[in-house]
């Protein structure tokens, strides 16, 4: 049987580094408020821990980074399942930092690989400054990410600039870009990217900025888009995701209730995060 230690979950609510429009440190707090309003077959509340914030976040980016994966490490300490809400996307850095480092103390390496649904790359170099376009270029040059086991997928070519194309040539990431997604087409392509994924990595990340949703479903966000993911195709890729074993923590980035339209945004990604988590309870019993 599942206890509770089997499922966490840990909120981020820093905007720091955000690009755009600020309000995304309110997202844990609006996403507890939607997710408290669900309700199937199973409770939340018998099988999620909720870790609470993150505290002591500061002005510094760099420092919240730390901060926030030192807590994933904590929270993935014994195999555990997790949901992490933000907050800027850059704290995707963090996901994939505290949980590399709860990983390296097992007998072997353990392959870590990661799927970004997102409308950008955030392979933003961080300088001047670390933004919420740096989470995978910071894991990748500090060696956490295998850019070989790295999917970028429903990346629409005019939010990223040249410069970002290139580096993701240069790395030879993988992109499922969203013009090869419309029509039907993107669910049958995420189950085949994350199929992908998993013949090469023993553990998978997935990395879900808001903004990879069309604003039309999706308003609460740091950057809104006009053409993205219907609300449905995001609920039946978490569900995905939760199905997948070697899948063990979804990040849901990006919330900003301040600009969210009768919480539509919040309850998209409470509403994601359920189905994960039901997936993987239906998975682990």
């Amino acid at each position: 049987m599942l206890t509770r230690s089997k499922f966490c979950l840990l909120g981020i609510p820093d905007h720091q580094a955000v690009i755009g429009r600020l309000g995304a440190k309110e997202g844990p707090r609006a996403f507890r408020k939607a997710l408290g309003k669900l309700s199937g077959p199973f409770s939340i509340k018998d099988f999620v821990t909720d870790l609470g914030d993150v505290e002591g976040l500061t002005p510094e980016a760099e420092v919240n980074h730390r901060l926030a994966a030192d807590r994933i490490r904590e929270c993935h300490s014994h195999e555990t399942i997790s949901v992490i809400v933000g907050g800027g996307h850059d704290h995707g850095f963090s996901q994939l930092w505290g949980i590399s480092e709860s990983l390296s103390n097992q007998k072997k390496p353990i392959r870590l690989g990661c799927l970004n649904i997102d409308a950008h790359f955030d392979l933003r170099p961080p300088h001047p400054k670390v933004t919420s376009g740096s989470p995978f270029y910071l894991a990748i040059e500090n060696g956490i990410l295998d850019p070989k086991r790295f999917i970028e997928f429903g990346i629409q070519s005019h939010c990223n600039a040249p410069a970002l194309w290139q580096y993701a040539r240069s790395k030879k990431i993988r992109v499922v870009p969203f013009n090869l997604l419309r029509s039907g087409r993107a669910i049958p392509k995420f189950r085949q990217a994350l199929k992908l994924l998993a013949k090469t990595s023993d553990r998978i990340v997935i990395s879900m900025d808001l903004d990879a949703a069309a604003s039309a479903f999706a308003p609460g966000v740091s950057a809104p888009q006009a053409e993205g993911f219907t609300a449905s195709e995001m609920i039946e890729m978490a569900e995905i995701a939760g199905s997948e074993k070697k899948c063990i923590s979804l990040g849901i980035f990006e919330l900003n209730p301040e600009h969210d339209r009768d919480d539509q945004t919040s309850r998209l990604a409470a509403t994601a995060a359920y189905h994960f988590f039901e997936k993987k309870l239906s998975f682990s019993k």
